[in-house]
Formats: structure tokens, C-alpha cells, sequence
């Protein structure tokens, strides 16, 4: 799944539906509860992730194979899958298998990074740095925080940790002067393509609205410029979360819309 996710960017550029990040976050996130999802693969041209639970059908299919589209999603318990807005083809074959009432939709922004990015003074009494082995109660509990209700715990994002291409050089927070992870974002690489993700990105709500998600993003950017990464990517669906990105030099280039049977 994730060697198809890096080949598909060879292809398409920003347009590759998935990076091999959101492939690690998405399956070690949920590591122990395997029993909730089901996972099918067309050798290694296609493959499909469905949430039982919710009927959600995550999937992927090789720009040059995509007559499996049909195959893919044929699938008779799924409720819900995703196409760009814009893929004629995709939507076509959507509507083909009933998938036909649109609903959440999910940006795509990314942006050059021809000069390592300037981080923005910090308050007094916070600092920027990546995490240690030491930090994972607290690193856990801030993602528990800003996501409430999560799943996440901290055997989950130790399995995260260990999973391929998550590295701790990238994997940033905010610091308050009393120990407190205020803000975090987690860079995850793709060194062949050269291409960085932010996912996910949060700050705790009793430390918004004084910069520290800029502050954290553009730290993260930096230290993958360090690395030698030269382009990034990142998601949203809100309009706060769209107008920090953009402050932060992204810009939107694709809508994925959620379509429902």
C-alpha cells in the first residue's frame, strides 16, 4: 500500500491520493483493533481499506490500471468512499456502483520549500523541539486532548513510532516552561519524491490563538528542509485550519469529496 502510495506520486504529482504517511498514521493509530477493518489487494496495482463499522471504503488504484476501479468498488457493505471532485472518471464510476450524494470534503494544499522556513518568535517561556523516547505520556496526551474523544493511547503511538517512515527528528511540538506540549505536527517523509506531509497537526485549546500552530508547522517545515526535503503537503477541511496553511505559504490545488450510496 505505502509502495504504491510513492510510485503514484512519481506519477501524478500533488494529485497521488495518499502519501505513505497517512498510510502508516491510519494503520498503527488503530493497531490492536484489526478486527474492525477489512483489507483487499489487486496485487500491487490496487487495494481497498473498509471500516466495518462505518461502511467507509478507503482505497487506492494505479493510474494506469484504473479498470479496477469497478472492482474496487463493488464492495457491497460499503457506505462511503472518496473521489476528487474534479476526476471525471473516478466520479463516473462512483455514480456506476451508487455511490451518488456528496457530502465532506477534504482540501488539498502543498507548497515549495526552496529556503529552509523562518519560525516565528515563540512567547516567552516556550521553545521549539522534536520529541525523545521520555515524551510519550505527554506526546500522547496532548494529541487525546485536541482530538477528544481518541483512540489513540500510548501502545498505539509507540507502534506508530516504530512504523515506517515516521522519524522522532520530525516529529515536533511547542514546549510550555512547565513541561506542557502546547502544540505539535508530525512530519512524515517520503525521501524518493522529496515530499514531507503534515498529519496530523494540533494545539491545545487553552494555548490557541497565539501562533503556536504556525509556530510548530514552520518548525516542522524547517527540519524538513534539514533533511532534505523540498516540498510539502497537507490536508484540511475547516476554514481555520485552510487559513493557517495559507499563511504558511500553501496553496490549494484539489478538493477530495466524500460520496455516500
Amino acid at each position: 500500500m505505502q509502495r504504491l502510495a510513492v510510485d503514484q506520486r512519481k506519477l501524478l504529482g500533488d494529485r497521488a491520493p495518499w502519501h505513505p504517511g497517512d498510510l502508516a498514521w491510519q494503520r498503527w493509530q488503530h493497531a490492536g483493533r484489526e478486527k474492525e477493518w477489512e483489507l483487499r489487494r489487486w496485487d500491487d496495482l490496487a487495494w481497498s481499506w473498509l471500516r466495518l463499522d462505518s461502511g467507509t471504503l478507503e482505497h487506492d488504484v494505479h493510474t494506469r490500471h484504473r479498470h479496477l476501479l469497478d472492482d474496487v468498488l463493488a464492495e457491497p457493505r460499503a457506505r462511503t468512499t472518496w473521489a476528487f471532485a474534479d476526476d471525471r472518471e473516478h466520479v463516473a464510476a462512483l455514480t456506476r456502483h451508487g455511490f451518488v450524494t456528496p457530502g465532506t470534503r477534504l482540501h488539498f494544499f502543498a507548497r515549495d520549500l526552496e529556503e529552509a522556513p523562518l519560525v516565528p518568535h515563540l512567547p516567552d517561556g516556550f521553545c521549539a523541539r522534536t520529541v525523545e523516547d521520555a515524551d510519550l505520556t505527554e506526546r500522547v496526551a496532548i494529541h487525546r486532548d485536541v482530538w477528544a474523544p481518541s483512540r489513540v493511547t500510548e501502545e498505539s503511538y509507540a507502534n506508530v513510532c516504530g512504523a515506517w517512515p515516521y522519524r522522532s527528528t520530525l516529529d515536533c511540538v511547542v514546549e510550555a516552561s512547565d513541561g506542557c506540549f502546547a502544540a505539535y505536527a508530525l512530519l512524515w517523509p517520503d525521501d524518493e519524491n522529496g515530499v514531507g506531509e503534515l498529519e496530523p497537526v494540533g494545539v491545545r485549546r487553552e494555548f490557541r490563538r497565539r501562533g503556536l500552530g504556525a509556530a510548530v508547522c514552520a518548525f516542522a517545515l524547517r527540519r524538513w528542509y534539514e533533511e532534505g526535503g523540498r516540498r510539502a503537503i497537507v490536508y484540511c477541511m475547516t476554514e481555520d485550519a485552510c487559513a493557517l496553511y495559507e499563511s504558511l505559504g500553501f496553496r490549494r490545488h484539489a478538493t477530495l469529496v466524500e460520496f455516500a450510496r
